[in-house]
């Protein structure tokens, strides 16, 4: 019985032995792992090769663990100790995997519909937007397919096709189908021995969106906001700028969410899967008691009875109105965080506002907890800023050096009075795209 240290070299350098049997291949045995071997054909066909007895059986089995072209020795290894350990656990690893051949990927997308999706730590925006993603990009490419038909050929050929659509969205489609693969091998819904083919595609390249809205455009945007006629879809604007809040967040905030008294709205299921309050700036405050009130259990009604105000079209006429054609709703949130940081207030102490999840391994996390008059005091600091360029814009045509170079007027949760920096060319945090698929 010929044996051999099986190396990236000796697989590639081995040659078949006749045996004398008139067999038209060798095998040579791993001195490192018992029971894996290469074998090699007359015709210098290589592959390699497991050799098993499942527990409570003397029936010994040879099968092929995959060709050498495919495979590299470590993952032979490790392919070969998941079957020796399936085996000795009394279970055959190669039925185990052919019982579960003809499962489609909408078998694999249905489980984790069905259990991840459904987990109390997951957004009903995260559910919708995935759901969204599956049903438009990925059902009529691979709905019916079996998981073991699918190859990383083909999915890079499927985001190449998505990509034509938006190279964004090809990125996220692919990210959901990886992860639900990998849920699915996670929790033994996808047959052994194969891997996730969309973990081989290259996503496009992407760079952090950097609009923000300059001070000196300010009236203009007021201005077309002031415009509009719907008073719900002019109060959900103004609260936007003035809150920083996600969009989708404030466009289904409910009454029952609202505390006039203690100048709070709370969203109950944020992006992140958890609850946030926001405390409520003067303006702000004076915004969301002009609402009208109504049946509708939403702040923001729609026009039919008990819906949300949907904002596209009223903000589509203001960004033409307000000359401003590249400004979407979600970089009102942006320019919140950095108006703010260009004035001084620290990263965390915006990002804890914002609601952005910290890593808590690689970053500081500052407690601002229960700290509502921190809270008030950045987004009056927001309201009174966006209040001074406006008035100050309006007069001169742009802010003068004194509005931007306005300080704090007293000491914040890091105990130091902080000189606001000029906002004239404001600096942008350097944000990752935010995927939105994962967890997020």
């Amino acid at each position: 019985m010929a044996t051999a240290n099986l190396t990236l070299a000796a697989v590639r350098l081995l040659t078949y032995l006749p045996t004398g049997s008139g067999s038209r291949w060798c095998i040579y045995w791993d001195r490192k792992l018992h029971g894996l071997g290469l074998r090699v054909t007359e015709a210098n066909a290589r592959s390699y090769v497991v050799r098993y007895r499942v527990r409570g059986s003397r029936v010994q089995h040879l099968k092929t663990v995959g060709s050498t072209a495919v495979l590299t020795v470590h993952q032979a290894r490790d392919r070969a100790k998941e079957i020796l350990r399936s085996a000795e656990l009394g279970d055959d690893w190669f039925q185990s995997a052919a019982r579960g051949r003809d499962k489609t990927l909408h078998n694999l997308w249905s489980y984790y519909e069905a259990h991840h999706l459904t987990e109390s730590g997951v957004s009903a925006r995260f559910r919708q937007d995935a759901a969204g993603m599956w049903t438009k990009h990925c059902v009529a490419r691979f709905a019916k397919r079996t998981m073991a038909s699918i190859t990383p050929e083909q999915a890079r050929d499927w985001h190449r096709q998505v990509t034509r659509r938006g190279p964004y969205i090809a990125n996220r489609a692919t990210q959901l189908l990886r992860a639900v693969w990998n849920y699915g091998a996670k929790f033994g819904q996808v047959p052994k021995g194969l891997a996730n083919p969309f973990a081989a595609v290259t996503l496009n390249r992407e760079q952090a969106r950097k609009v923000i809205l300059r001070p000196e455009d300010l009236p203009a945007l007021a201005q077309a906001i002031e415009g509009v006629d719907n008073p719900w879809a002019k109060a959900y604007f103004w609260m936007l700028f003035y809150t920083g809040a996600r969009r989708t967040e404030m466009m289904t905030l409910r009454w029952a969410d609202v505390d006039l008294r203690a100048k709070t709205i709370t969203f109950p299921q944020t992006k992140n899967g958890e609850s946030q309050e926001i405390q409520l700036s003067a303006a702000a405050f004076e915004i969301l008691q002009a609402i009208p009130r109504t049946n509708n259990p939403y702040v923001f009604a729609g026009d039919l009875e008990r819906t949300h105000l949907h904002p596209k079209k009223p903000w589509e006429r203001i960004r033409v109105d307000a000359g401003l054609p590249n400004l979407r709703m979600h970089d009102l949130r942006r320019s919140f965080g950095s108006w703010l940081g260009a004035i001084g207030y620290s990263s965390k102490q915006i990002g804890t506002l914002l609601g952005h999840k910290t890593d808590i391994t690689s970053r500081v996390y500052i407690q601002l907890g229960e700290a509502v008059d921190l809270k008030r005091e950045l987004t009056g600091a927001f309201a009174n800023l966006a209040q001074e360029y406006r008035t100050d814009v309006s007069s001169r045509g742009k802010p003068s050096r004194a509005a931007l170079g306005h300080r704090r007027g007293r000491r914040g949760a890091t105990g130091m009075a902080r000189q606001r920096k000029s906002i004239e060319s404001p600096q942008i945090p350097h944000t990752r795209p935010e995927p939105a698929i994962g967890g997020a």
